[in-house]
Protein backbone atom coordinates (compact mmCIF):
# COMPACT_ATOMS: atom_id res chain seq x y z
CA UNK A 1 0.00 0.00 0.00
CA UNK A 2 0.87 3.23 -0.87
CA UNK A 3 1.55 6.00 1.33
CA UNK A 4 -0.41 8.97 -0.01
CA UNK A 5 1.69 12.02 2.49
CA UNK A 6 4.80 10.43 0.57
CA UNK A 7 3.78 10.62 -2.70
CA UNK A 8 2.64 14.21 -2.33
CA UNK A 9 6.17 14.61 -0.75
CA UNK A 10 8.31 13.60 -3.82
CA UNK A 11 5.38 15.37 -6.06
CA UNK A 12 6.36 19.03 -4.09
CA UNK A 13 9.92 17.66 -4.18
CA UNK A 14 10.11 17.20 -7.94
CA UNK A 15 8.38 20.83 -8.45
CA UNK A 16 11.11 22.92 -6.35
CA UNK A 17 13.78 21.35 -7.98
CA UNK A 18 12.33 21.91 -11.84
CA UNK A 19 12.05 25.29 -10.24
CA UNK A 20 15.11 25.60 -9.04
CA UNK A 21 16.97 24.07 -12.61
CA UNK A 22 19.20 27.49 -13.78
CA UNK A 23 18.32 26.52 -17.12
CA UNK A 24 14.57 27.45 -16.31
CA UNK A 25 12.75 30.93 -15.34
CA UNK A 26 9.83 30.87 -13.82
CA UNK A 27 6.77 33.35 -14.28
CA UNK A 28 3.81 34.38 -12.13
CA UNK A 29 0.63 34.53 -14.06
CA UNK A 30 -2.82 35.54 -13.16
CA UNK A 31 -5.61 33.38 -13.98
CA UNK A 32 -8.93 34.29 -15.03
CA UNK A 33 -10.24 33.27 -11.57
CA UNK A 34 -7.56 35.59 -10.45
CA UNK A 35 -5.08 32.62 -8.64
CA UNK A 36 -1.48 33.66 -8.79
CA UNK A 37 0.53 30.13 -10.66
CA UNK A 38 3.75 30.07 -11.18
CA UNK A 39 4.85 29.07 -14.68
CA UNK A 40 7.87 27.30 -15.69
CA UNK A 41 9.57 28.45 -18.68
CA UNK A 42 12.97 27.34 -20.25
CA UNK A 43 16.02 29.97 -20.83
CA UNK A 44 16.23 30.37 -24.21
CA UNK A 45 20.28 30.45 -24.96
CA UNK A 46 21.58 32.85 -26.62
CA UNK A 47 22.81 32.40 -30.30
CA UNK A 48 24.58 35.51 -30.58
CA UNK A 49 27.26 36.61 -27.68
CA UNK A 50 26.95 40.72 -28.45
CA UNK A 51 28.58 40.91 -25.45
CA UNK A 52 31.78 39.08 -26.76
CA UNK A 53 31.53 40.67 -29.52
CA UNK A 54 31.32 43.63 -28.96
CA UNK A 55 34.29 43.62 -26.87
CA UNK A 56 36.09 42.01 -29.53
CA UNK A 57 35.66 45.27 -31.79
CA UNK A 58 37.01 47.55 -29.04
CA UNK A 59 40.11 45.92 -28.57
CA UNK A 60 40.53 45.49 -32.19
CA UNK A 61 40.01 49.54 -32.57
CA UNK A 62 42.47 50.10 -29.88
CA UNK A 63 44.84 47.99 -31.22
CA UNK A 64 44.65 49.83 -34.44
CA UNK A 65 44.47 53.22 -32.80
CA UNK A 66 47.87 52.37 -31.02
CA UNK A 67 49.93 51.36 -34.19
CA UNK A 68 48.46 54.12 -35.97
CA UNK A 69 49.72 56.72 -33.49
CA UNK A 70 53.10 54.89 -33.33
CA UNK A 71 53.61 54.54 -36.63
CA UNK A 72 52.08 57.37 -37.74
CA UNK A 73 49.34 58.30 -40.00
CA UNK A 74 51.83 58.15 -43.50
CA UNK A 75 53.79 55.09 -42.58
CA UNK A 76 50.44 53.46 -41.89
CA UNK A 77 49.00 54.54 -44.59
CA UNK A 78 51.89 53.64 -46.52
CA UNK A 79 51.66 50.06 -45.17
CA UNK A 80 47.99 49.27 -45.68
CA UNK A 81 48.56 50.91 -49.99
CA UNK A 82 51.23 48.22 -49.51
CA UNK A 83 48.90 45.03 -48.05
CA UNK A 84 46.37 45.96 -50.80
CA UNK A 85 48.57 44.87 -54.20
CA UNK A 86 49.10 41.78 -52.08
CA UNK A 87 46.53 38.28 -52.21
CA UNK A 88 43.22 38.38 -51.68
CA UNK A 89 44.01 37.80 -47.33
CA UNK A 90 46.29 40.58 -47.66
CA UNK A 91 43.58 42.73 -49.44
CA UNK A 92 41.24 41.38 -46.56
CA UNK A 93 43.66 42.76 -43.88
CA UNK A 94 43.86 45.59 -45.48
CA UNK A 95 40.16 46.51 -45.28
CA UNK A 96 39.78 45.51 -41.57
CA UNK A 97 43.32 47.27 -40.91
CA UNK A 98 42.13 50.54 -42.97
CA UNK A 99 42.04 53.54 -41.28
CA UNK A 100 38.26 54.81 -40.26
CA UNK A 101 37.01 57.39 -38.35
CA UNK A 102 37.01 55.25 -34.52
CA UNK A 103 40.64 54.15 -35.76
CA UNK A 104 41.89 58.18 -36.00
CA UNK A 105 40.13 58.85 -33.04
CA UNK A 106 41.40 56.20 -30.48
CA UNK A 107 44.92 57.24 -31.99
CA UNK A 108 44.36 60.51 -31.38
CA UNK A 109 43.32 60.12 -27.20
CA UNK A 110 46.65 57.30 -27.20
CA UNK A 111 49.11 59.63 -29.07
CA UNK A 112 47.82 61.98 -26.22
CA UNK A 113 48.10 59.89 -23.70
CA UNK A 114 51.74 58.50 -24.57
CA UNK A 115 53.14 61.52 -25.30
CA UNK A 116 51.70 63.20 -22.58
CA UNK A 117 50.26 66.22 -24.39
CA UNK A 118 46.82 65.45 -22.70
Amino acid sequence: MADVNKDRFIERLNAIQEKSNPKKRVVHKVREDGLVVEVVKRKRPKLIPVKSIVTAALIFVMLKGFVFAQLGENEYLSRIETLQKGQSPQVLAAFLLDADPATRTMARGLDAVLRGKW
